[in-house]
């Protein structure tokens, strides 16, 4: 169960928040989540920029997530998109990876299909957080 001191809900006038790590199905190159509705209101610029990766480049992204940071797409700083999947797969590189970043706070999607409770359990090192829009509830 989502502790509510771990989740924080906004919405679409408040994209401030910095690192945020949100999910996409790289496999299927399709958003899911909290990515659906940041394409939606960037009136499909996130897929466009998603659609332009080689395979090469979509393989890397699955594997080490990929930064987003342009004008349209939200979130003023930019985000990460990381697919879920793998990530739970591969906690232990993911958190590393956050480690290395020497953040003091994060943000991971609050997810419908992945729990992502351990991971925020595993950043221990920082405090983190689970992000969602306030009109996406998942309790």
């Amino acid at each position: 169960m989502i502790s509510n001191a771990n989740l924080i809900r906004i919405n679409f006038t408040c994209l401030d928040r910095f690192p945020v790590f949100i999910d996409y199905d790289m496999v299927e190159m399709k958003c899911r989540g909290m990515s659906t509705k940041l394409d939606l209101f960037s009136y499909g610029a996130l897929s466009d920029e998603i659609d332009k990766l080689t395979p090469e480049d979509l393989k890397f992204a699955k594997e080490e997530g990929i930064f987003i940071r342009k004008h349209g797409l939200l979130f003023e700083s930019g985000f990460f998109l990381f697919d879920f999947n793998y990530l739970l797969q591969n906690v232990d590189n993911f958190i590393e990876k956050v480690k290395k970043m020497n953040l003091e706070v994060v943000y991971l999607e609050n997810s419908k299909r992945f729990q992502m409770e351990e991971v925020v359990s595993a950043l221990s090192f920082c405090k983190a957080q689970l992000l969602e829009f306030d009109d996406a509830s998942h309790g």
